[in-house]
């Protein structure tokens, strides 16, 4: 009997259709019935949670990333949001609703080998010690066996980035800002491009209701659409369920149920990515970079946001103090506010309605809260400008400049989509930005020195007005105040500050449809430095400066249009095969897993597909469908298929263990029990599930139809000795130990199965190693139930 790792009781009830186990850290994920994701260690205690901020919605689907850094979180509202499995922060969060209106019903997140035979004698080279798990999970073993340097990858790869000073952490204020408020979630949004992670790429699927899939690399780097109901000739009412693929295959497998009259029916299509075997090594730098500028560009996006925010915040209050005045000036004075402070500071004769204003209204108390708002405002622009925008916009250029170097190669300037000119036009608006920013971090030192100033005289100005000063004590505190600066501030930033103009506070209408680049025919950089040395002159022109807003949306305009490219490009190497039919009906529940195989002289891969079938005479089935792949394009051979009958047990859940087992969950009048079986198909050993043919060559089928035949079972549990072998753990009776849900992580090291229990909740982890193996059958037997 094997014992459990751990055991927990959770509250509110879990979900059993939302369970999902770290591949590389001991963690669990899990939706409760009130819709939030929590994730918890083997000892019960709760890591982190998960609730979408925007509206109330439904958990539909979660996954971890193959490295286990990050938990993808699928909601019914149409939102995907990545969460950093280390801080719990969302580091990303997506509009699916632009992809397709339907609710997402299939999540897949796998890694791709760019150069699989490098990879794969890599691990030959240390083989006993390195695994491919160990690759794939990144941990120090794979990174301490490197092999020897290669003086051109290693240049390819030089990564600047990671000599550039890190990013400030910019303050909390909302959904999105929270990605950049910690340093941790910071350094995981931003790391560097590690030598382990240049052969790789990670693809994320994502399937909806109506068919449509949406595919993207490193997280973020969309790729874009695909219809299933136009690419699989013939099939209707796709559906996708379930995602697999092979670190080696460049072909991904998805089961997709279609509608088949009035009944359902499965199908298994092969999705070939011939991007990662064109693009080669160059697709993990292009998409990673690619990322980092989408990174960085919403970085720069959330400094504006908030300096312009900062910057609203201490001009608001002054313009509120000095309205109140105004009216009153203009009314009885026929003067302005700047007017009547000018000739207060010049002359020393103060009006009426200012000193009123000044004693009564004002006072010291609106004094200071007039100095905090001013200066905070005038502070926050000078540092958000200083530590944030520059370094960032410095970070853009190095990011930009290493696509460029990418993009002068004709070769991977046709197979990764990149246009120099379109580069270049970046770089010319991350100058003018560049530009802008020195100018604003000039501007507001200078403002604050003013303002300081002018906040001494007022302050002063408050006291004497408020009481009797002799001239004597006047004249010694008229010493400590800077005039000039005083008189500049008065009448310049008090009523109109130089750093408005980048802002557009006033005018509040886009200025940068003025400068568009193929209007204008010229460097944008060159004509807003010509256009601001006219504005400082402040000579009347046609055209205003576009306020800093409009040069970033002018700037992620451009890059969209990169972005765009790019993808337009990857997506011609997208293509989806013939499906192959599994047979009419829908499945009780469902795993699926590629293997790749070696048969003769020649490499295949095969998909694997295992599913529990029927009420009545309930049955195990698992088909074996063989795919040949050549230049990035895949041949299904052929189709296999084996069966288990079950007597007496109804089927709960079935998972694949790894590339040789996969366990089967039943609940029975008696007991509840839990079997292991092997599966894979392999010609040195004599213990296997005999397969029977279903169809040949389904690949030449133009309907890609796969025959029906005569399914002998393989294994028959009604048999009490096939029933002693095969039996892993028996549950005692009771709900809360029936198995309602299972997952499984088969990685070397961590081979455990975390099991859901009927009463949702309860769930408990065992350690799929611990238990003695089961009961071997005699000779007589062997030979009836494995080929």
């Amino acid at each position: 009997m094997a014992e459990p790792l751990a055991e927990k009781v959770v509250q509110p009830a879990i979900n059993p259709a939302h369970v999902a186990y770290c591949p590389t850290m001991d963690l669990v994920a899990l939706a409760t019935i009130d819709e939030q994701v929590q994730v918890y260690r083997l000892n019960g205690q709760k890591v982190f949670g998960i609730l979408n901020k925007q509206t109330p919605a439904q958990v539909d689907q979660i996954k971890w990333k193959p490295n286990g850094q990050s938990l993808a979180t699928a909601y019914s509202n149409h939102s995907l949001t990545l969460t950093n499995a280390q801080t719990g922060k969302v580091i990303h969060q997506f509009d699916c609703s632009a992809y397709s209106k339907s609710r997402i019903c299939c999540l897949g997140w796998e890694v791709n080998f760019t150069d699989s035979n490098k990879v794969n004698s890599h691990i030959n080279k240390f083989k006993g010690e390195l695994t491919l798990d160990d690759v794939i999970s990144q941990n120090p073993q794979a990174k301490a066996m490197d092999s020897a340097p290669d003086l051109p990858l290693d240049l390819a790869f030089l990564d600047v980035e990671a000599s550039l000073p890190k990013l400030s952490v910019l303050s909390s204020g909302g959904i999105e800002d929270d990605i950049f408020s910690t340093r941790a979630s910071l350094d995981t949004l931003f790391q560097p491009l590690t030598t382990s992670s240049t052969d790789s790429a990670d693809i994320l699927v994502v399937g909806f209701e109506d068919g449509t899939v949406h595919l993207s690399i490193y997280d973020s780097f969309e790729i874009g659409n695909f219809d299933l109901q136009q690419a699989s000739r013939g099939v209707y009412g796709c559906k996708p369920l379930l995602h697999s693929s092979h670190p080696y295959s460049t072909t991904h497998s998805l089961l997709v149920s279609s509608q088949a009259g009035m009944e359902r029916e499965l199908h298994v299509v092969p999705l070939d990515l011939r991007l990662i075997s064109n693009a080669g090594r160059y697709l993990s730098l292009l998409a990673a970079k690619s990322t980092q500028l989408h990174n960085v560009l919403r970085y720069i996006n959330q400094v504006q946001r908030q300096m312009y925010s900062d910057f609203k915040a201490s001009q608001d209050l002054p313009r509120r103090f000095i309205g109140n005045v105004e009216e009153a000036l203009m009314e009885q004075s026929d003067c302005t506010w700047m007017q009547a402070a000018y000739h207060l500071v010049v002359t020393g004769n103060c009006h009426s309605e200012v000193r009123e204003w000044l004693v009564d209204q004002l006072g010291e108390r609106g004094h200071k809260r007039w100095e905090k708002a001013t200066t905070t405002g005038y502070e926050s622009v000078r540092r958000l400008a200083h530590e944030n925008l520059l370094p960032a916009l410095e970070r853009l250029s190095v990011i930009v400049s290493r696509l460029r170097g990418l993009s002068r190669f004709q070769v991977s300037n046709v197979t990764l989509g990149l246009s120099t000119q379109d580069l270049d036009n970046i770089l010319d608006t991350v100058n003018c930005l560049q530009l802008v920013g020195h100018h604003i971090l000039i501007t507001s030192g200078l403002e604050l020195r003013q303002f300081s100033a002018f906040s001494t005289w007022l302050r002063q100005e408050i006291e004497t007005q408020s009481s009797d000063v002799s001239t004597t004590e006047a004249a010694q505190k008229d010493m400590n105040i800077d005039y000039g600066s005083t008189l500049e501030y008065i009448q310049g930033p008090m009523t109109r500050s130089q750093l408005a103009r980048f802002f557009d506070l006033e005018l509040g209408v886009d200025k940068g449809s003025q400068w568009d680049l193929a209007a204008e025919g010229r460097s944008l950089f060159e004509l807003y430095k010509k256009e601001l040395k006219i504005d400082e002159r402040e000579e009347p022109t046609g055209k205003g400066l576009p306020a800093l807003d409009a040069l970033i949306r002018h700037l992620h305009t451009q890059c969209r249009v990169v972005f765009n490219n790019i993808a337009e490009t990857q997506k011609r190497n997208v293509r989806f095969a013939y499906p192959t039919s599994l047979g009419v009906g829908t499945p009780t529940c469902a795993d699926m897993r590629m293997l790749a195989e070696h048969s003769g002289d020649a490499d295949q891969f095969a998909t694997y597909v295992v599913m529990g079938i029927g009420q009545k005479e309930p049955e195990v089935r698992v088909y074996r469908i063989v795919l040949e792949i050549e230049n990035g394009m895949s041949t299904t051979t052929s189709v296999e298929i084996a069966s288990v009958r079950l007597a007496g047990f109804d089927i709960k859940d079935v998972k694949f263990i790894d590339d040789d087992e996969f366990v089967l969950a039943t609940s029975g009048e008696s007991s509840s029990r839990l079997f292991r079986f092997p599966y894979r198909k392999r010609s040195d050993r004599s213990k296997t599930l005999a397969y029977t043919v279903m169809a040949n060559q389904a690949g030449k089928n133009a309907k890609g139809t796969a025959e029906r035949a005569n399914i002998i079972p393989s294994i028959d549990l009604a048999d009490p000795q096939h029933l002693r072998a095969y039996t892993w753990l028996e549950f005692p009776p009771g709900v809360s130990w029936t198995p309602e849900r299972m997952e499984v992580n088969g990685r070397k090291g961590r081979r455990v199965l975390c099991i859901v229990a009927q009463d949702n909740f309860h769930y408990r982890v065992y350690d799929l190693d611990s238990a003695t193996e089961p009961q071997e059958l005699g000779p007589e037997g062997s030979d009836e139930l494995m080929s």
